[in-house]
């Protein structure tokens, strides 16, 4: 029996993270900073990103250099606020709140800790919401005996019953990533959102509520209900969307939810048993996700609960229209895995990958010259509000830009 505290490719090649870390920076798995700092949009951003990247050369200085970071701004928004300028500390509070998020990354062994950060990241986030240029509502989603907490993004000035855009990230990617302080196209558009913490997710598995083979499915129902409960939004209008590890969740949440108009995930992760991303990756991402399990304990049990990860009977049993979006070299997921998916699916499905691009959809001129894959998924879920008919496409971006395929 394989039991320790975190996987034992992580415990015995410590040091090899260390030194991805030394050589290649923070980023060195993901592009986890321009997740976080690329929603704050202020002059500031960049160089803090720039001096993280600096900062942190072994997993032990992660959290105290960002811990450092966010109380930097914690300072900036409190004097903003005495010297009488509530817009600027908003935007020093929002910083911070994605500081706080950002540094939660780790700590999968600290309990105290995880909720101390935690705490942190709301009370700056609200902070920041009661000066934000649209509404955001702190709320909680009630789950089986517990709840799934989102932030509820409303338009100022538009009447409801709104459209709403349920949005959920990935393995690293908490609720408070999902609206950037600044030009969001959903509020423009007179759209809500409910950016939510899904189970094992963030504040979420923080509070105990875990991820497992069913869970996402699960909380379909328990989402769709809170939904409809909310007379601010139009429970026959709702559509959803998840990024990288949010694309196997959200899709099997849709394939239970035949009400939503369209799922549209990106960065897909469709491998069954997600034997890629948990034995060849960089073994963080199999320390994160047994934590999010509750499972940091015992690798036999969370190896037979990775087996149980299949989507193909969610795909063909889904009854929305689909849009997939990714890259032809995921070094997470196969690409193969998606079309497969889309072969089985029952309903239109739209499959756009970019040509060398990799999971995070960096490192390819595909991404660089094509069409935003972030407004690909904009815009076709915009079309699913509006009842524009969905079709079958299967598309290719080329290296030029140059997008190619069947539509």
């Amino acid at each position: 029996m394989t039991r320790g505290r975190g996987p034992r490719r992580f415990r015995e090649q410590r040091w090899l993270v260390d030194e991805a870390l030394r050589v290649r920076d923070v980023e060195f798995d993901q592009p986890r900073l321009g997740y976080h700092l690329g929603a704050v949009g202020d002059e500031l951003a960049p160089a803090e990103t720039a001096a993280l990247r600096a900062g942190i050369s072994k997993l032990a200085d992660y959290v105290p250099v960002v811990r450092s970071f966010a109380e930097r701004r914690t300072r900036r928004a409190e004097d903003a606020e005495r010297r009488g300028h509530p817009g600027s500390a908003a935007v020093h509070h929002f910083a911070a709140a994605q500081m706080w998020s950002l540094a939660c990354w780790p700590v999968w062994e600290d309990d105290a800790l995880a909720h101390e950060l935690d705490d942190r990241k709301n009370a700056a986030y609200l902070a920041w919401a009661r000066s934000a240029a649209h509404r955001v509502e702190r709320v909680d989603v009630p789950f089986g005996d517990a709840a799934l907490p989102g932030w509820l993004h409303l338009p100022r000035g538009v009447e409801g019953p709104l459209p709403t855009v349920l949005a959920v990230g990935g393995m690293d990617a908490p609720r408070e990533m999902l609206v950037a302080r600044t030009g969001s196209p959903w509020p423009a558009r007179g759209v809500a959102v409910l950016a939510l913490d899904g189970p094992g997710q963030g504040e979420a598995a923080i509070r105990g509520v875990h991820v497992t083979p069913t869970a996402w499915a699960e909380a379909g129902d328990a989402v769709m209900d809170w939904i409809r409960g909310r007379r601010e939004l139009d429970a026959t209008r709702v559509v959803a969307t998840g990024t990288s590890f949010g694309s196997f969740w959200m899709s099997q949440l849709a394939s239970t939810q035949p009400g939503l108009l369209g799922c549209s995930v990106a960065l897909p992760c469709f491998e069954p048993g997600a034997h890629t991303i948990f034995e060849q990756a960089p073994p963080t991402f199999k320390a994160r996700h047994m934590w999010m399990a509750g499972l940091y304990d015992d690798e036999d049990a969370f190896d037979a609960m990775a087996a149980r990860y299949d989507l193909r009977p969610h795909a063909e049993a889904m009854p929305v229209p689909w849009q997939i979006v990714g890259g032809t070299a995921d070094d997470l997921s196969p690409s193969s895995w998606v079309h497969e998916m889309a072969r089985r699916s029952p309903s239109p499905t739209s499959v756009t990958l970019y040509t060398g691009a990799r999971h995070s959809m960096t490192e390819a001129s595909s991404v660089a010259f094509g069409p935003g894959w972030r407004t690909l998924q904009v815009e076709w879920l915009h079309d699913r509000l509006r009842g524009r008919t969905p079709v079958s496409e299967d598309l290719l971006v080329l290296p030029s830009g140059e997008v190619t395929g069947t539509g």
